[in-house]
This record gives structure tokens, sequence and C-alpha cells, in this order.
């Protein structure tokens, strides 16, 4: 739907297309380093690299904006997504619209988050496992 079709939405349309697109690339990330390491490294160890990479993308693009604490929660936001990228396609066979169907659900889940926070005045920099708090895309 186009902007002027919904002109309640103002800018909400490129932002959730922004969000959605930060979503699918911490997915795909996960993917490709499944891929890449074909059980020759643990969860732990790409977990871990998966994070200082996602870390150090979200600091050299919005380090000097934004709190430490935020930037920290946001790396675990995405890389929670990463990592289902990661174990997702070892555990479990392929569906053709299964990956849209669950990155639709994490968005989903993370808007309604988001709403509750901002309607009970709370919108604290933290986000991630429940918190609900400001996602930077």
């Amino acid at each position: 739907m186009s902007e002027q079709e919904n002109p309640n939405q103002g800018q909400a349309p490129n932002e959730d297309e922004n969000f959605m697109n930060s979503i699918n690339m911490a997915f795909n990330m996960g993917v490709s380093a499944n891929q890449t390491y074909k059980h020759t490294k643990s969860v732990v160890e790409v977990g871990a690299e998966m994070g200082e990479q996602i870390y150090q993308n979200l600091t050299q693009a919005y380090g000097a904006d934004v709190d430490e604490n935020f930037l920290r929660a946001n790396t675990e936001y995405f890389l929670q997504i990463a990592l289902m990228g990661f174990v997702v396609p070892t555990i479990c066979t392929f569906e053709p619209d299964f990956k849209d169907r669950l990155l639709n659900l994490i968005f989903t889940k993370t808007k309604q988050d988001q709403e509750k926070r901002a309607a009970s005045g709370d919108e604290g920099g933290s986000s991630g496992s429940g918190g609900g708090g400001r996602i930077i895309t």
C-alpha cells in the first residue's frame, strides 16, 4: 500500500521496510555462516563471530549517535535472529514459505512490543530478548 493510499502511516512503511530488511539481513547472515562452516564450528563459536560483526556494523553506522547499552541490546536482538538462520537449516527441512513466515512473525512481535512500550510511555533504549525496546534499522 502506498503512502497515498494510507496517509495515516506517514513514514512508517519506509521504516517498516528498513526494519524488515534488517531482520532479513540478520537471518541471512546466519544462513551464510551455516553454509560456510558446515559443522566445522560450534554455535557458540559462530555466535561470537556474528555478534562481533553485528556490533561492529552497528557501531560503525550509529556508534556516536546512540548509547552503548542501546548498541549492545540491538546487537543481541539481531544476533538472536542470525543464530536462528544458522541453526534452522541444520535442524529442519526446507519449506518454501517458512523463512518469509518466520521473519514476518519476528517483525510482528517486535512491532507489538514496541507499540506496548510506547503506549506505556517507556521508550527505553533496550531491546532484544523480551525487552521490546526500539530497534536500530
